[in-house]
């Protein structure tokens, strides 16, 4: 499905439609009376973003044959994604490319095994990541403990990051970045140090592809509850209801990574979730 704000044309491609995990596993504090259900069921989802001038993909997935024995819900995909992105764009045809962090299942696509070696996929795009992101990964590069998750993440960059860096295609940047058009990359940090957000405006209109700072709709119930990834949960939570609020004002269009678009209202109670329906 194609999302147009302004000159600005949005399609989602997914990679993964259905990703389970425990409650607790994701949201460690999470209560029966918040969700009920034995599993979360998440999507894996990026966005190729048009603009006049350019074209962009916001995150690029987990990607296939990843090793990660610690994460291992990350471990060893094996999708058709870069077929199913190659029917909106090929990569060769990507001019920018902007993860809204490097946590594996949104920048581990940034490569793919070619001959036994990691190799970029988007060869001519320039990757867009802010320094206090690159910074923060290349921190936990030095310190990981060989049997903590924190050691999937060194992978992360070894095998996902390293190669583009190697490759001359990362622009370390500062926040924020102004792409033209109402396209504005825009610092959200608390899940990472240096999470963003890609904002879409033109007039009356707004959308916004969130990245985690939001992983599931009921969390609308609740933007206090931390996710077990977050890095600063008290900044996670003000930067999730900055942008909720800001959502529930204008009845922008929400962008998840991790389940579908859609729109939040006020309710009596706090905040509610409107899926956007089919054909819309």
């Amino acid at each position: 499905m194609t999302y147009s704000v302004g000159p600005v044309e949005v399609e989602r491609v997914v990679e993964l439609e259905s990703w389970r995990f425990a409650p607790a596993d994701m949201f460690p504090a999470v209560t029966p009376e918040l969700y009920a259900g034995d599993s979360l069921d998440f999507t894996i989802a990026t966005y190729v973003v048009r603009t006049p001038d350019l074209t962009m993909l916001v995150d690029a997935g987990n990607g296939n044959d990843k090793h990660r024995p610690v994460l291992t819900a990350h471990d060893g995909f094996h999708t058709d994604y870069l077929d199913r992105l190659a029917t909106v764009v090929e990569p060769e045809d990507v001019d920018v490319v902007v993860c809204t962090h490097l946590h594996p299942d949104h920048c581990g696509g940034l490569t793919r095994l070619v001959d036994a070696s990691w190799v970029p996929v988007f060869p001519r795009a320039r990757h867009l990541v802010p320094r206090e992101e690159l910074a923060w990964l290349q921190s936990l590069v030095a310190t990981a403990d060989v049997d903590g998750p924190v050691a999937d993440l060194a992978r992360t960059y070894e095998d996902s990051v390293r190669p583009v860096l190697d490759a001359g295609l990362i622009d370390e940047v500062d926040l924020p970045v102004d792409l033209g058009h109402g396209v504005t990359v825009r610092a959200a940090p608390g899940h990472t140090a240096g999470h963003v957000v890609v904002e879409l405006s033109h007039g009356d209109e707004f959308a916004v592809v969130c990245g985690d700072l939001l992983h599931h709709p009921f969390q609308m119930a609740d933007l206090a509850l931390a996710h077990s990834g977050d890095f600063d949960p008290d900044r996670a939570h003000q930067t999730r209801r900055q942008l909720v609020e800001k959502l529930a004002d204008s009845g922008g269009l929400l962008l998840p990574c991790h389940f579908g678009p859609g729109h939040v209202t006020r309710t009596t109670a706090g905040f509610a979730w409107q899926p956007l329906r089919r054909g819309r």
